[in-house]
């Protein structure tokens, strides 16, 4: 199956008889961004399931593994992709605290004084470490580590082109899985 047909069986799958503009706008956004892009096939799926990881959509991670399973990474990478929204989860929250505090208040906190070797051992290159940290701290809105790891990865060769697919990526996966849960009330 194509990566178009794998899309639009989620699509289908997810969203039955779905028909509103606002769906048409996310689908057909989510569609592009995951089959023209200018990030590669592995950096599209791999912060896709980063993404849908942390958005706690489990049919979006199911979309992701499959899409994943036909490039045959090694499953450490992929797995390792999954688990990042973990790693990033902690660090958003973290520094997302420590910017919303007043300059005056800062020097109380000098350090995070959290385990964060995973940043610096990983499995999957530091550019597509980066980039998967780059997505998901965007899905969590943290501007530090937005700033910070935008940063990393354009020192790593990655063009503005890519950045700017991975935050439509979030965008639309986010988007979508808010739809989601609007139909469902």
């Amino acid at each position: 199956m194509s990566i178009s047909e794998k899309v639009d069986a989620y699509l289908e799958a997810e969203y039955p008889n779905a028909q509103t503009a606002i769906y048409r706008d996310l689908s057909l956004n989510f569609k592009k961004v995951l089959e023209d892009s200018p990030l590669e096939p592995s950096e599209r799926f791999l912060n896709l399931l980063s993404i849908s990881v942390a958005l706690e959509n489990k049919a979006m991670v199911q979309l992701a593994k499959n899409l994943l399973s036909d490039l045959q990474l090694p499953e450490e990478q992929v797995q390792e992709a999954a688990e990042i929204a973990g790693i990033m989860g902690m660090n958003n929250v973290y520094y997302k605290f420590k910017s919303f505090l007043p300059a005056e208040v800062a020097p109380d906190y000098p350090r995070a004084g959290l385990r964060m070797n995973s940043l610096a051992k990983h499995i999957n290159s530091k550019k597509d470490f980066e980039m998967m940290a780059l997505s998901v701290s965007i899905i969590n809105a943290c501007p530090v580590c937005v700033a910070s790891h935008e940063k990393t990865v354009r020192s790593q060769d990655v063009s503005a082109d890519k950045v700017h697919d991975l935050a439509r990526l979030a965008a639309t996966a986010k988007g979508l899985t808010s739809l989601k849960k609007a139909l469902t009330l």
